[in-house]
């Protein structure tokens, strides 16, 4: 496992760094003409902001299996923390013409946790429901109570899926399934890594299912109080 990590790594590492180089060189040795050098320094701009996505996860990473990352654990607002992630992926939402549902047992609802860690995942995972969305599908999040100490995320799109095969190896590190590889050209296959390591932090379940080609869903438990210590550790 550490020897896959440490290739993909390098791999996506090395890839956009020959990009720039090879661009580079062709600017500074005249072979891009000047009237083209806007076109690929767009190019390097971008594979930049890959490299520092890239960076910014394997620091995310770091921390977290370290436990450098220390969580703030209380109560907060998970209805109108998800509202605001949604509106904040307006533009994208408008691009795709997607129908966006938004569902929730009670307009405010209390979950307990590390805001900014479940910010992170909620945003993670809205974002690539609308990435893998087919134009005019169905957007749905949706906020339930599975019990009274227990609140249920689900964010769903109708799109391209993952097929079955897949499926089990979606949280790995690295894991881009090969239909996702063409369509996501900017992603690190880091990001639902990331997102199971925090909710594996809270101490709760996230799933995944999908029927290949028509729709997708993710789901995250959390709880809606702190959880009791076992006996004698109160």
């Amino acid at each position: 496992m550490q020897k896959n990590f440490l290739s993909n790594v390098s791999h996506d590492l090395k890839t956009p760094m020959t990009t720039i180089a090879g661009f580079v060189d062709g600017i500074l040795d005249g072979a891009i003409p000047p009237e083209k050098q806007e076109y690929y320094l767009n190019i390097i701009k971008n594979e930049v902001k890959r490299l520092s996505r890239l960076v910014t996860s394997l620091l995310d990473i770091s921390r977290l299996q370290s436990g450098e990352r220390k969580f703030e654990f209380k109560q907060f607002n998970i209805c109108e923390l998800t509202r605001q992630t949604v509106l904040s992926f307006e533009n994208q939402l408008e691009e795709k013409k997607l129908n966006v549902e938004f569902d929730t047992d009670e307009f405010d609802m209390m979950a307990y946790g590390d805001t900014d860690a479940i910010n992170q995942v909620i945003y993670n995972l809205c974002h690539n429901a609308i990435k893998f969305s087919y134009n005019e599908g169905l957007y749905k999040v949706s906020i339930k109570y599975v019990d009274d100490n227990k609140i249920k995320f689900t964010i769903h799109n109708d799109g391209i899926g993952i097929s079955s095969e897949e499926l089990p190896f979606v949280f790995d590190r690295f894991y881009k399934s090969d239909k996702s590889r063409g369509l996501d050209k900017t992603g690190t296959g880091l990001g639902l890594f990331i997102t199971k390591t925090i909710i594996d932090a809270h101490s709760e379940t996230i799933t995944a299912s999908s029927e290949y080609e028509k729709w997708c869903e993710f789901s995250f438990t959390l709880s809606t109080t702190p959880k009791s210590l076992p006996k004698g550790e109160e």
